[in-house]
């Protein structure tokens, strides 16, 4: 790509509370599914607040590569019912359905609270399950509730099941500790191992942890595989007696997974960054940039086993005041956030799509990008 980032950018809105003079109603938490000849699917949460017990997962839908959208319509399988919150990230494997990860949050006994204790920084009682849809996602699945091959004992939804090459599903996660505090495994980024596309998950790749420290987590991971096999491991990485974040790492594995690299830093300073292979050792990574405002796209350059940091441009928000703000307490600074997110994936067209979710307005709406490489940029591919 040279040395500047140059693409053609559009930008819009996904979806945003039409009647937010009338009621509250908030949307996070976006994943977008490229389905060809123009058609993509988003997937996002709405709810009344950040952590409320009503959010519910929608979908909207665009058959013009992006530029329009449909009307919310609430992702059909059955409602959890009362006191349980829910999310959920999508990904379409290679023959083509489309596998939602489910993630629910059961508030019953916690009534009043947010999603984690600022004591202990302990989550509610979390499941995964798994719903899937042959149709576009038109219909789905009746949910399959996921049998974790560790104890973790809650965890993080941080991104969409990942297939590789040789077919077998990772679901990648954190452990987080449980409401009173207790986490029997540490904390650590791993890896869920599927060979039977979903139905099982029996193997758990254990891809970051610094067990030495006990306190250095690791959230918002993916996983990604190269054009050469290897798999690359990123993860926001938060030292909590220090009460401070590290600069986002990564790992590589190159025995699809057995064994990873020590994690390393990337020198990007931020969060939930979302990674897009678009060529030969060639990245593009979307973040929450905290040591500056915004969403920033850097472009990565993968050489052997080094993160070589190349073009980087500001995508929205690098004017937002007040928007990198992080103080002592995580549970506080999670209830705070005002953007993040990213979804990331590569159009039919070859067009970069992204989809995060912002305030904008003081009403939290899910906004897309669009980025379509200038001639120069692709001249010099």
């Amino acid at each position: 790509m040279g040395d500047e980032l140059a693409f053609d950018v559009e930008t819009g809105v996904v979806f945003r509370n039409p009647n937010a003079h009338i009621s509250s109603r908030h949307a996070y938490f976006p994943s977008a599914i490229p389905l060809g000849n123009g058609e993509i699917l988003v997937s996002y949460n709405t709810g009344e607040a950040f952590e409320s017990e009503d959010l519910r997962v929608h979908l909207s839908r665009s058959s013009d590569g992006g530029r329009t959208w449909s009307d919310a319509a609430r992702l059909p399988v059955p409602d959890v019912g009362a006191g349980v919150s829910e999310g959920v990230k999508m990904a379409r494997v290679s023959d083509g359905t489309i596998v939602g990860l489910l993630q629910r949050h059961d508030r019953r006994e916690f009534s009043g609270e947010g999603l984690t204790n600022p004591e202990t920084l302990g989550f509610v009682p979390t499941r995964f399950e798994t719903t899937t849809s042959t149709d576009g996602g038109r219909t789905w699945s009746t949910p399959v509730r996921v049998a974790p091959p560790l104890e973790g004992p809650e965890w993080e939804l941080c991104c969409p099941i990942t297939e590789l090459t040789d077919g077998r599903w990772l679901l990648v996660s954190a452990t987080w500790p449980d409401w009173e505090g207790r986490l029997p495994n540490g904390h650590q980024l791993v890896a869920f191992v599927s060979n039977d596309r979903g139905a099982s998950w029996p193997e758990c790749m254990r891809v970051m942890s610094e067990p030495e420290s006990e306190a250095v987590i690791f959230w918002e991971s993916k996983i990604v595989e190269l054009l050469d096999g290897r798999l690359l491991a990123v993860a926001w990485c938060h030292d909590l007696p220090g009460a401070v974040d590290r600069p986002n790492q990564f790992a590589i594995s190159a025995d699809g997974g057995a064994s990873w690299t020590r994690h390393r830093s990337t020198d990007l300073i931020g969060q939930t960054q979302t990674p897009l292979v678009i060529g030969q050792d060639h990245v593009l990574v979307v973040y929450r940039r905290t040591d500056e405002p915004g969403l920033w796209l850097q472009e990565v350059r993968i050489e052997g086993d080094d993160w070589v940091n190349r073009a980087a441009r500001p995508l929205w928000g690098h004017g937002a005041e007040g928007a990198t703000d992080m103080g002592e307490s995580m549970s506080e600074n999670f209830r705070g956030l005002r953007f993040g997110a990213p979804s990331v994936v590569r159009l039919d067209d070859g067009a970069v799509f992204i989809v995060f979710w912002c305030y904008e307005d003081n009403v939290s709406v899910i906004r897309w990008f669009r980025l379509e490489p200038t001639p120069v940029a692709s001249a010099a591919e």
